[in-house]
């Protein structure tokens, strides 16, 4: 199931957040249906997640006004993934935004990574009692700013993070949280650019991790994905997606049951884009 957000242009009235399935006998996608609508306001950023009770939530924004820095938390949850119950508010804090997936900590309890629009600075929001109540932890402070979190659990339980960069162009940033995303240490870049746009990070089943990201300092294309055996120490292997004119952007990468490895993104702010590979195909490529 993807989700992703449209409208007359971002953070319009009539913004609404829509979903599709992909039937994979058929190899195509069900026709778009809207599952957030709230009148005169711009609903966005869905974030999907599987709860262990077996049923969907999807988390996502509300504005309040015609800015993301007035965007409000939300959650709503279904058994069906086709019938949603009513949302529910997740803080009073204007201006905290999603982007990335949950983690099912392997020490119990679930982290979602969040970010402030108005601060321009990332942080985890965490549950210890499957989702009923959350509790911020500290942000993740650089300069010149950073959002769009991704994290992920290492095989020694840390947690590792890496960031959307501010300002004009630069490099992703990461950090480590060695306390289960309440605190972080000083983010450093990595080798990886960025022009300000969205990444996305996950741990495959065999402990490796795959990166989806911009290959530019400037441009939303390239659009590529990186391997690293080593839980990101090293990354010795990638492959483009998209390349040339246009964007190609906000990637979402998600490893079904089967190993293979599917990503989303936006192309070219036109429609939403869907393609899957095995690991193999990464690690051919260099």
């Amino acid at each position: 199931m993807a989700a992703w957000y449209a409208g007359a242009y971002e953070t319009a009235p009539d913004q609404v957040v829509l979903a599709a399935r992909f039937r994979r006998d058929e190899l195509d996608w069900t026709a778009p249906v809207i599952i957030v609508d709230t009148p005169g306001h711009a609903d966005g950023q869905p974030v999907l997640y599987a709860h262990p009770s077996g049923a969907v939530w999807l988390f996502f924004v509300t504005t309040e006004e015609q800015d993301w820095r007035s965007a409000r938390l939300k959650v709503q949850t279904s058994s069906d993934a086709i019938q949603w119950d009513k949302p529910r508010v997740l803080s009073d804090r204007l201006g905290l935004m999603f982007r990335s997936k949950p983690l099912d900590l392997l020490g119990g309890g679930i982290l979602i990574p969040i970010y402030d629009e108005v601060q321009w600075q990332s942080m985890s929001m965490m549950s210890d009692d499957e989702g009923l109540t959350w509790r911020l932890g500290n942000p993740i402070v650089n300069s010149p700013g950073n959002i769009h979190p991704t994290v992920v659990q290492l095989s020694d339980g840390r947690l590792l993070a890496y960031l959307r960069t501010g300002g004009e162009g630069g490099w992703i940033w990461q950090t480590i949280s060695n306390d289960s995303g309440w605190t972080w240490e000083r983010p450093t870049p990595t080798g990886f650019p960025n022009p300000n746009s969205g990444i996305d990070l996950i741990r495959l089943h065999n402990c490796h991790l795959a990166l989806a990201f911009n290959d530019s300092h400037h441009r939303r294309s390239p659009l590529c994905v990186a391997l690293s055996e080593d839980e990101g120490r090293t990354w010795n292997h990638g492959r483009t997606l998209e390349g040339g004119d246009g964007e190609f952007s906000y990637p979402t990468l998600l490893q079904t049951r089967d190993g293979c490895i599917h990503c989303v993104y936006t192309y070219r702010r036109e429609t939403i884009q869907h393609v899957w590979f095995a690991e193999q195909w990464l690690l051919a490529g260099r």
